[in-house]
């Protein structure tokens, strides 16, 4: 019985092998007036790769989507085992394609190719499009959107006109696009919106504090709603900056920390983690022990920043503690496999 256990043992970790995976990150490898997400996000997978036995290289594209096509033949070059992928500004396709001629195989993170996209991929580019992992961002942008309106209807009557302000990413990323079709439903059930505007800021804090300063010159703004925390700290300082005798309510998602203290009223994330989960799936598709329908997820992994498991999370990000994490417990082959969440997550810290 000894024998065939330790047998069993020993053929598993010959089975098993350690591959290579290059993840394109379209962000910055540190903070920058788009915030700390993309940063974030190779942390996570860093550590989840340590986990899992994985190689993993992760190369910048510094927010420039033009850049970031230029890189396709940098990652090429790795001649990895698998390549990560994120649709920034919806030029993945192109990426795709390149890479799929020297028939490496593409997973996509956070930002999958729209259905037109994949149409426009041939069969063979097609089958090196083995799986994809994006989070809800319509959900999380009705939610957001339905949270700020909640916390100030408590503050106010609901007879008042609520004047809302709108900070975009941009207008291609589907994350983007998500999280503003969320917000544009969440308003449907109120009569009483004024929408003041609806303006791309380009993920950056910088951005959205010159336009919503300039917009305080003339107009009251009771809420702002930002598709991610940066934008959100850069409008907070502008508020700040203005000195109002009334504080507008803001939320933003990433859970970012700033640094300068621009404290929100809310933010939601969670999906910073999800480049880790990517990792736990690429192992399964690795070692063929995932089923068809689990290598494409849409999770609903964001929770608010009012969430009791936000401080935690926050202080092992912050503390560089990302380590203590279990992320072998996400993986097809543990014998104590878990769903992945964030609560679940903080669960393997026990």
């Amino acid at each position: 019985m000894i024998f065939f256990l330790l047998n069993s043992l020993f053929s598993a970790s010959i089975c098993a092998r350690n591959f290579t995976v290059v993840f394109l990150n379209p962000g910055y490898p540190e903070s920058n007036a788009t915030g700390n997400f993309w940063a974030n996000v190779t942390r996570f997978m860093v550590a989840a790769a340590d986990d899992l036995n994985i190689n993993l290289l992760t190369i910048y594209a510094y927010r420039n989507h033009v850049l970031m096509k230029s890189l396709a033949q940098q990652v090429i070059e790795q001649k990895p085992d698998y390549v990560i992928l994120v649709n920034e500004k919806g030029i993945a396709l192109n990426i795709v394609k390149k890479i799929a001629e020297h028939k490496i195989p593409v997973f996509m993170l956070l930002n999958t190719l729209s259905s037109d996209e994949y149409d426009l991929l041939s069969q063979d580019e097609k089958k090196f499009l083995i799986g994809s992992l994006t989070p809800d961002n319509y959900q999380v942008g009705k939610k957001l959107s339905d949270d700020l309106i909640k916390a100030y209807l408590k503050q106010n009557s609901r007879d008042n006109m609520i004047n809302f302000f709108v900070l975009q990413g941009d207008h291609t990323t589907p994350a983007a696009t998500a999280r503003v079709k969320g917000f544009s439903d969440s308003i449907k059930a109120h009569e009483n919106i004024n929408l003041i505007d609806n303006t791309v800021a380009n993920w950056s804090k910088q951005q959205a504090y010159q336009k919503v300063k300039g917009v305080l010159q003339r107009d009251r703004i009771d809420i702002i709603w930002s598709a991610n925390d940066a934008m959100a700290f850069g409008a907070k300082k502008a508020v700040l900056e203005a000195e109002l005798i009334y504080q507008p309510i803001i939320g933003g998602i990433n859970w970012d920390v700033s640094d300068e203290g621009y404290t929100i009223d809310i933010s939601y994330g969670g999906h910073v983690t999800l480049g880790a989960y990517a990792m736990a799936m690429l192992k399964g598709i690795d070692d063929k022990v995932i089923v068809d329908e689990e290598k494409y997820q849409l999770i609903d992994i964001f929770e608010s920043s009012h969430s009791k498991h936000f401080s935690l999370f926050e202080a092992l990000l912050v503390n560089n503690e990302l380590s203590r994490y279990d992320f072998a417990r996400f993986g097809e082959d543990s014998t104590t496999k878990m769903k992945f969440s964030i609560e679940n997550l903080i669960e393997t810290l026990k």
